[in-house]
């Protein structure tokens, strides 16, 4: 395993272009502004809670309680660091705190942990490790929807608590329940198996196809260019600061060689490719979310297999 690896490459050429298909289909107009919704609501009421039930049930590397709670800590604070860390570079780069700088910190504490991670992770590591990093995202959902948004909006209390029911984390708790109670080989869990297998297979490409028709809606008008200050933000936070403090705690603090290779990927990670969507869902600055996407997806096409190669280095991972 390389950062330099044709797997890798491979894997970040084909999340290219089928978010470049999406974006061409909603350029020539053969899927307008009325898919998107639809489409959304099948990525999340079925595809990825189908992907996170096939990955887990029958995971062996899920069968105790305690690894469990492990990667879906891990998780939740990967994204509360992240939140904070960019809270301290908003007020390095001489942003207020007012929506402006809260959606700043938040999408730059946000990385592109599911549609980039998982096929990354997948040409890195075997489906043991995915099943990890899909409960690992888990608990990354559960702090964007709670300390996240409530940063973002400044939210409290049980309008907070009550953003964990949700789709994912329901077909994660029975995945995980199916698994801890050795009920993996019952002929209806199997049948079950085999159906979420067919229909999460789903799940990453036509959500890349979705984030390509965002995006596509999203950046007319966008200027690259402007707001540098903001993209410098974005890339310390992201492809700098993040990279190096995941990679010590995976170095430092976790013994679990599963857990560290789905930190090895996460930390190279860019910004989210959906935040901005959540930050437009809760009023925040749209552009500033959006900005911090392209900017380091585009960078991270030079900084991710470095990141990559260092970490395979510093965490001991044979070549």
């Amino acid at each position: 395993m390389s950062g330099f690896s044709p797997e890798m490459l491979q894997g970040l050429a084909q999340t290219a272009l089928v978010v470049a298909a999406g974006w061409f289909f909603a350029a020539s107009g053969w899927v307008g502004p009325e898919a998107r919704q639809p489409l959304m609501r099948l990525v999340i009421w079925l595809f990825f809670p189908a992907l996170i039930f096939d990955r887990v049930h029958a995971n062996p590397l899920l069968s105790e309680g305690s690894r469990a709670a492990l990667y879906l800590g891990a998780g939740y604070v990967m994204i509360a660091g992240g939140i904070a860390v960019g809270a301290l570079v908003r007020r390095l780069i001489g942003l207020p705190a007012d929506v402006r700088g809260r959606s700043f910190a938040y999408a730059a504490g946000i990385n592109n942990f599911g549609y980039l991670g998982i096929p990354v992770a997948a040409a890195l590591f075997d489906r043991d490790v995915v099943g990890v990093l899909l409960v690992h995202n888990v608990g990354v959902e559960a702090a964007i929807w709670t300390v996240g948004v409530a940063y973002l909006t400044g939210q409290s209390g049980w309008r907070v608590a009550r953003n964990l029911v949700h789709p994912m984390t329901m077909a994660l708790a029975v995945a995980l329940a199916v698994n801890l109670l050795g009920w993996s080989d019952l002929t209806l869990v199997r049948v079950a198996g085999r159906v979420t297998h067919d229909v999460g297979a789903c799940a990453i490409p036509v959500g890349l196809l979705l984030t390509g028709i965002y995006l596509h809606e999203t950046l007319r008008g966008f200027d690259p260019l402007a707001d540098r200050r903001v993209s410098a933000g974005f890339l310390l936070v992201r492809l700098a600061l993040m990279p190096v403090l995941v990679l010590l705690a995976a170095g430092l603090l976790v013994q679990d060689p599963s857990l560290r290779k789905v930190m090895l990927v996460q930390a190279a990670m860019p910004a989210g490719m959906f935040t901005f969507l959540i930050v437009g869902h809760c009023k925040g600055d749209v552009g500033v979310a959006l900005r911090g996407t392209l900017v380091t997806s585009a960078a991270c096409l030079v900084t991710m297999p470095l990141w990559i190669e260092a970490g395979r280095r510093w965490l001991g991972f044979a070549g």
